[in-house]
C-alpha cells in the first residue's frame, strides 16, 4: 500500500503511480532584467544600424504614463524606432488571422503611437524581415529619416570645399 507524501508542492498517489503537481516556486524561471524583456533582434539592430551610424540613442526609453518601453529613443533627432519582430507583431495578417499574443502587440503598438502622437515623437517602426532580407534599404531608410545624419554629412562636405 502507497501512502501520499505532502512536501513542497502536492504529492498524489494515483493507481500505485506519483503523480506530482509542483508550486510557482518550484518552476525555474528564466532570469531577465525586472522590467521589461531583452530581444537579440533589438541588440542586433542597435550594433549593425544605429552604431554604425554614429547615432547616439536610449534603448528601452520607458513612456512613464503609459508603462510602456520604446525600443529606442533618439534624443538629438528627437524620434522612436521600434523594431518588430514578423512573427510576433503578425505581419501580413489581418486582425481576425491573429493569434491572442499579436492582438496584444498589435494594442500595445496603438497605445505606443497614440502617447508618441501626442507628444509630437514620430515613431518609425523597422520590420524583421527588412532587416534580415534587405538591411541597405533599411539603412538607407535611416540616412534619409536622421536629421543628424544629414546635418554630419553636410559638415564633412562644406570641409571637402575649397574656401
Amino acid at each position: 500500500m502507497c501512502q501520499p507524501v505532502q512536501k513542497r508542492g502536492v504529492i498524489k498517489t494515483v493507481n500505485k503511480k506519483k503523480v506530482t503537481y509542483r508550486t510557482r516556486s518550484d518552476v525555474k524561471t528564466k532570469r531577465r532584467h525586472p522590467e521589461y524583456g531583452t530581444s537579440k533582434l533589438e541588440l542586433r539592430f542597435a550594433k549593425e544600424f544605429l552604431d554604425k551610424l554614429g547615432v547616439e540613442y536610449v534603448y528601452q526609453f520607458k513612456a512613464e504614463e503609459i508603462g510602456r518601453y520604446f525600443d529606442f529613443f533618439l534624443p538629438k533627432e528627437h524620434i522612436f524606432i521600434e523594431v518588430d519582430g514578423s512573427y510576433w507583431h503578425g505581419y501580413g495578417l489581418l486582425h481576425e488571422e491573429k493569434n491572442r499574443i499579436q492582438k496584444h502587440a498589435e494594442w500595445v503598438d496603438k497605445q505606443k503611437d497614440l502617447w508618441a502622437a501626442e507628444h509630437g515623437i514620430p515613431v518609425l517602426r523597422i520590420w524583421e524581415h527588412e532587416i534580415n532580407k534587405t538591411p541597405e534599404k533599411v539603412m538607407e531608410l535611416l540616412k534619409s529619416r536622421l536629421v543628424f545624419y544629414k546635418d554630419k554629412k553636410e559638415k564633412e562636405n562644406n570641409k571637402k570645399k575649397r574656401h
